[in-house]
């Protein structure tokens, strides 16, 4: 019987030790947020969230998204040509043909280019996309669009995951 009384005493000390330790981290949310290293984790995420969305539209992460797809491929955007090899060209002809494209969505190369540039792109993209650019009748991507669509989806995840991030946060109470 006394052991019975000292393990109900231990679970009593036990249960007041932890509801105290919780109680002290659910009374300050934001010094929880700052001692806890999934939150500054997911912090850190939205951040470069947020960082990523700011520069999304600019010509430089466009060129960039753009030099990525002509030097590795793309296989996401599910067109009715196919998936689109990468290594066409080198890596300094990728950002010459990246500049013209980039220029016949409407927006300026951040930094000037040859006039060879059109003619890399009509020997190596205009099979696809046509020398216009629009994609042969949308059996490939349309590369004369306002924002091209790989960007549009890129963006949409962007910004799906920072709402993801926000309403977890919100549901913790973070």
């Amino acid at each position: 019987m006394h052991k019975l009384l000292y393990l109900l005493m231990l679970a009593v000390v036990l249960y007041g030790i932890w509801n105290s330790m919780h109680k002290n981290s659910s009374r300050n949310p934001k010094e929880h947020t700052q001692n806890c290293q999934v939150c500054r984790i997911e912090a850190d995420q939205e951040e470069n969230l947020r960082a990523e969305l700011a520069r999304i539209e600019t010509p430089e992460y466009i060129l960039h998204y753009i030099v990525d797809v002509i030097d590795h491929g793309s296989d996401t955007l599910g067109f009715k040509g196919g998936v689109m090899e990468g290594g066409y060209v080198s890596h300094e002809d990728a950002e010459k043909i990246a500049c013209y494209v980039l220029e016949m969505s409407g927006k300026k190369c951040p930094y000037p280019y040859p006039k060879d540039a059109a003619m890399f792109y009509t020997s190596v993209c205009g099979g696809c996309h046509g020398n216009d650019g629009k994609g042969l009748g949308g059996n490939y991507p349309d590369l004369t669009r306002k924002k091209l669509l790989g960007i549009e989806r890129r963006e949409e995840f962007l910004k799906r995951r920072l709402r993801e991030l926000r309403r977890r946060s919100a549901h913790e109470g973070r």
